[in-house]
């Protein structure tokens, strides 16, 4: 018999169908996963299982006696209970067994030979093991230990902890307890890798039933062995992982395809031939059952299969496209109050194009070293070297918070004031922002909307290095997709934080990780090291040569081991001049470009066009020499 049956499932707002004939059942040990785009009603559908918003149609049943766990600070008990005995509550029952364990042992010494305590003590016993009675204390440590806690947390108070440290308190305690049914809604949300995986062995061995909502892709691949599909304002159940789910829809919507191309050609078929054979006496007959054939077919008609996979055009753009060094990170440490979050010291060259991904536990310094590098923060000793002035572009994990009270259009327009309503529109257009989206108050917007919003503004400029903190926090499947495939066609550089490992994997070359102090970089992706934790086989930039990198300008690899002759003609310092300046003329001309004056007559923009190609060869030239000094200077 199933834990758990929903049937036909219905919900309405003002009138609009959120959903319609949702449908799934679940049995002991399944581990399902919902999934679907943003707004589809995912969350909608957990709370009608939990009984916390009405149902419109349908049915839901849970097998009787079955208990529900939810994740949620409801979880805690009391704010003034210390860490400990929040967690003993999830044992309420074993721990009176084990006080009256104790108190029978008691009386089983002053009466040994009693036999009516001598049963009573083996009943109670043997319930107490069943129940695991003698691990829970070890199964307490582990949780809060996994979880981020140490024993130095065990007699705090709950209210002494931050809200984020109460939401991890309020998972402990939910997996402690055990329910027949874990219901988990966007559960890797702010932890870290590690706790992550270690999370994704724990729920994959779990004895009962889990439903998961989440977007994290390898999560769910890893512990979901049934996926519930949402869109559309329906549902498609598959019965495997992610993996399974991918392959699976392809399949499905390409016979649907078939079948519903098919079809119309039958209708087509029917039709022409009632048409054509009707007007004839002699084939009247004829007609009218082909009139019934065509009546019952269009009682059945296969809808046309929906592709609901989201387009989001983005124009990454950068100033330059060539491989070059653009800084250099040396013996670099970073924290706080002079106090470093690292033992050792960071040596890093970063060239144009890398695409480098910095992970770790929360709490190990990855934001705090990523806003070193973007300056916002400054560094306890080392250097960091800008080779060229460089335009950086910043998202943080805080970018949802952005508030005002202006349209989302007024709000770009604002950023972009050299822009038409047009290109305000297309741009807007191209991050899903459609029709009177666009006319949405800013502060009315969803947390994923923000960040679409957010990457709108980011992406009409041209930067050489993007800087972004968790940039897919808060966005559907869909849109991370695109988000991804827009990020890897980026020529520029990209160094992120992340904790979503299918975004790492597919996005970086390479891994600065750290972690229990130490800061270590790996070249290659997020899968080979893995493996290379695995088999302790780092391939680790070396920390004393890897300053001295090849390829600072990769057209140059070839060149002989001896140093050319220094050109004696300009200094690197003028050199550097030369080199901002020229940018800088190049930027001057690219904005005449928007001026109407000039975009709407076309002997203007050739003459503007020809006078920055020129002042690009120019600046080519400097370059070159620049470089070639910088080599050997």
């Amino acid at each position: 018999m199933a834990l758990l049956e929903v049937n036909e499932l219905k919900k309405e707002f003002l009138g609009e169908i959120l959903f319609d004939d949702v449908s799934f059942s679940i049995n002991k040990g399944d581990k399902l996963a919902i999934i679907g785009n943003n707004g589809v009603g995912k969350t909608t559908i957990l709370k009608m299982i939990l009984k916390q918003i009405d149902i419109d149609g349908g049915h839901i049943s849970v097998a009787n006696g079955k208990s529900i766990g939810y994740l949620s600070q409801v979880m805690i008990n009391s704010f003034d209970n210390t860490l400990y005995k929040e967690m003993l509550l999830s044992f309420k029952e074993v721990v009176e067994m084990e006080k009256n364990l104790k108190e029978l042992t008691i009386e089983l010494g002053k009466n040994p030979n009693d036999d009516v305590l001598l049963k009573k003590y083996g009943y109670l016993e043997n319930l107490f093991m069943a129940s695991d009675g003698y691990n829970y204390p070890f199964l307490i440590d582990l949780m809060i230990s996994k979880f981020g806690f140490s024993k130095n947390d065990y007699d705090r108070k709950i209210s002494s902890f931050s809200g984020g440290e109460r939401n991890k308190i309020a998972f402990t305690k939910l997996l402690l307890s055990k329910p027949d049914i874990l219901i988990l809604d966007e559960p890797t949300n702010h932890l870290d890798v590690n706790t992550i995986e270690w999370l994704e062995d724990y729920l994959k061995n779990y004895e009962g039933s889990i439903i998961i909502v989440s977007h994290d892709r390898y999560f769910i691949d890893n512990v979901c062995n049934l996926v519930l599909d949402i869109a559309n304002k329906t549902s498609s159940f598959y019965s495997g992982n992610y993996s399974f789910y991918l392959e699976e829809k392809v399949k499905r919507y390409e016979q649907q395809l078939k079948e519903y191309n098919l079809q119309q050609k039958e209708i087509e078929h029917l039709q022409e031939l009632i048409k054509k054979f009707k007007p004839k006496p002699n084939k009247v007959s004829f007609a009218k059952d082909r009139e019934k054939k065509l009546s019952k077919i269009l009682e059945n008609k296969i809808d046309e299969p929906k592709n609901s996979k989201k387009n989001i055009h983005l124009n990454l753009k950068t100033v330059d496209d060539r491989r070059v060094r653009q800084m250099t990170i040396s013996d670099l440490t970073f924290g706080y109050n002079d106090k470093s979050l690292i033992d050792n010291q960071l040596n890093f060259p970063v060239y144009f194009g890398d695409k480098v991904a910095i992970i770790g536990p929360n709490g190990s310094g990855k934001t705090t070293l990523l806003k070193t590098i973007a300056g916002m923060y400054e560094k306890i000793s080392g250097r960091i070297v800008k080779h060229r002035e460089l335009k950086i572009g910043y998202i943080d994990q805080n970018q949802i918070q952005i508030s005002s009270t202006k349209t989302v259009f007024d709000y770009y327009h604002d950023e972009y004031p050299y822009f038409s309503n047009f290109e305000v529109r297309r741009q807007l257009g191209a991050f899903l922002f459609s029709s009177d989206d666009v006319y949405k108050c800013v502060n009315n917007l969803s947390g994923g909307e923000k960040v679409r919003l957010s990457f709108a503004k980011l992406v009409a400029k041209k930067y050489d290095m993007l800087l972004l903190d968790e940039p897919t926090n808060h966005l559907d499947m869909d849109t991370r997709k695109v988000l991804e495939s827009a990020l890897i066609d980026y020529p520029g550089t990209i160094i992120f934080v992340s904790h979503d490992r299918y975004f790492i994997d597919e996005l970086a070359t390479k891994i600065i990780s750290i972690e229990n102090s130490m800061i270590t970089v790996f070249k290659g992706d997020y899968e080979n090291f893995k493996i290379s934790l695995k088999n302790s086989d780092l391939d680790l930039i070396d920390d004393t040569n890897n300053i001295k990198e090849n390829n600072i300008y990769e057209d140059y690899k070839n060149i002989k081991e001896t140093k050319p002759k220094r050109n004696k003609s300009m200094s690197i310092e003028k050199l550097e001049t030369k080199i901002n300046t020229l940018e800088k003329e190049i930027e001057e001309l690219e904005e005449l470009m928007y001026l109407e004056e000039n975009y709407t007559n076309q002997r203007k923009m050739d003459e503007i066009d020809t006078r920055k190609y020129d002042k690009k060869l120019e600046l080519d030239k400097v370059m070159e020499e620049y470089l070639e000094k910088l080599d050997n200077y």
